[in-house]
């Protein structure tokens, strides 16, 4: 079940529960950037109320993570078109 929960600087937890909806997942990156933006796609909500997550992070600490992920070798990355 896809989520997202992050923590802001005053410590409240804030989630994005998308429960059993069909997802969209898009990665955008430049040199500086990784962005990953996660929608349900819910029809019957109003556009102000969709279900979405933007993650932003340095390409230095995306590439970092990846790396060591690779290394491991148990898991599996699969790109899907």
């Amino acid at each position: 079940m896809p989520h997202v929960i992050i923590r802001g600087n005053n410590g409240r937890r804030h989630e994005v529960d998308f429960e059993k909806a069909e997802i969209t997942v898009e990665v955008f990156a430049n040199n500086q950037n990784v962005e990953l933006v996660i929608e349900a796609l819910d029809k019957d909500r109003p556009w102000q109320k969709k279900r979405i997550a933007l993650v932003n992070l340095p390409r230095s600490e995306f590439d970092k993570a990846m790396a060591n992920l690779a290394r491991k070798g148990s898991s599996t990355i699969k790109a899907v078109e």
